[in-house]
């Protein structure tokens, strides 16, 4: 019998316009347009996603770890040249032949973890503020599968930054609203609206049918839920388990991850991380996922 989570009524416990209110104002979108952690409100309708779960329907206790070195297309000493106290990620095991979260069903589910019992994990990065060249060529340099979910408002400068980094190969692009509004605080109507126009907007910028959708500061309700189920193509919700901050991860529970966690980070630069640069807080961001012995999984090979 698999085990439930109950979804969390908070996301994330600190709140990102301090941080971002400065820009998101440049950017013409509001305080919290280049934010996405806030307090999640639960939609009643809403599926969420069973916590890891082994074959036999037991919790797993001692998660696999990758043993291999990485791809050999990864240098190891470029990597330790380039980001100082990183090495190339071990390859991510072989997907399931079935995926173990089944979007086929009556209400799109909300996924914050991906069932395994392996040390996997998946990144994800929000919004689009900071369009960094050089984190073009981190994303190279590391070949880690990362998930893009972005706001129209925020990339509309420079649609052609977010086309190099899907031609890397490693990254693919989901919905994140129109405006980054925040949901539950607009009507049923506005909500579609946000959902459905980025949508088009997405498939018209970058030739693919985004699948997945991520509400503004983890906020839904039951209209957020409807939104995703008229618009074509949408199947499921993602949130997150844990929050890259500068340094380190703001973590639910534990200061710990576990196998299959979705971890929300955010294009940023010296202005929202008080002078540091984005290749710093995702190099911050792979040294917590290495130190804790995890690698990097694509979130489209599971949901």
């Amino acid at each position: 019998m698999a085990l439930h989570e109950a979804y969390p009524r908070r996301v994330g416990g600190w709140s990102r316009r301090r941080f971002l209110g400065a820009a998101a104002a440049a950017a013409g979108v509001g305080t919290g347009a280049a934010a996405c952690s806030g307090s999640g409100t639960s939609a009643p309708a809403a599926k969420v996603v069973p916590i890891t779960v082994s074959s036999s329907g037991a919790a797993s206790a001692s998660p696999s770890s990758p043993t291999d070195t990485g791809s050999g297309s990864v240098d190891p000493q470029l990597i330790a040249q380039r980001y100082s106290g990183l090495k190339p990620f071990p390859d991510a095991p072989t997907p399931p032949a079935v995926k173990p979260v089944d979007l086929n069903v009556a209400q799109p589910p909300v996924i914050s973890r991906i069932p395994t019992d392996q040390k996997i994990v998946f990144v994800t990065i929000d919004d689009g503020l900071e369009k960094e060249p050089a984190f073009i060529q981190m994303v190279k340099d590391f070949q880690v599968p990362l998930t893009l979910f972005l706001t129209d408002a925020i990339i509309k400068d420079d649609y052609g930054y977010f086309t190099k980094l899907l031609d890397t190969g490693m990254v693919t692009i989901q919905n994140h609203t129109l405006t980054h509004k925040d949901m539950p605080t607009i009507s049923a109507a506005q909500q579609l609206e946000e959902v459905s126009g980025q949508q088009e907007k997405l498939i018209r910028e970058y030739g693919a049918t985004p699948y997945l959708f991520r509400p503004p500061y983890g906020n839904y309700n039951a209209n957020t839920v409807n939104a995703v189920k008229q618009t074509s193509g949408l199947k499921g919700l993602v949130v997150w388990k844990e929050s890259m901050q500068i340094t380190d991860m703001q973590y639910q529970g534990a200061h710990r991850l576990n196998p299959g966690d979705v971890i929300l980070s955010h294009f940023r630069g010296p202005a929202q991380l008080k002078g540091e640069t984005m290749i710093g807080m995702v190099t911050n961001l792979f040294k917590r996922i290495q130190a804790q012995g995890f690698t990097i999984a694509k979130l489209t090979d599971y949901v």
